[in-house]
């Protein structure tokens, strides 16, 4: 294990869990709108894909930030990504009971 390690799993770990928070949020905000007048079928498609690319862009930039091990760094961002879409979709599931 080297010295940089710890610090690229934990930066990865928090990275994802910031980047789901903020995937989450903007499908919240997506879907609150689907009701309201919107532009339709193209705002929604629209919408997903600045989400993915938005997405993407903080994975690309956990892996150029790290020092020693951007693998490492990249699978502690998707598995902070994966626990922290889990917790806040549960955590709505359990509020609309």
């Amino acid at each position: 294990m080297t010295a940089g390690m710890p610090g690229d799993l934990i930066l990865g770990l928090l990275a994802g869990m910031v980047l789901a928070s903020l995937h989450l949020l903007l499908l919240r905000r997506a879907t609150a709108r689907i009701g309201a007048r919107s532009g339709g079928v193209g705002a929604l498609l629209g919408g997903a894909m600045l989400r993915v690319a938005v997405v993407l862009a903080g994975f690309a930039a956990v892996a150029w930030g790290t020092t020693t091990q951007p693998g490492l760094a990249l699978i502690a961002a998707l598995g902070g990504f994966v626990l922290a879409r889990t917790l806040g979709l549960w955590r709505v599931q359990r509020i609309k009971r």
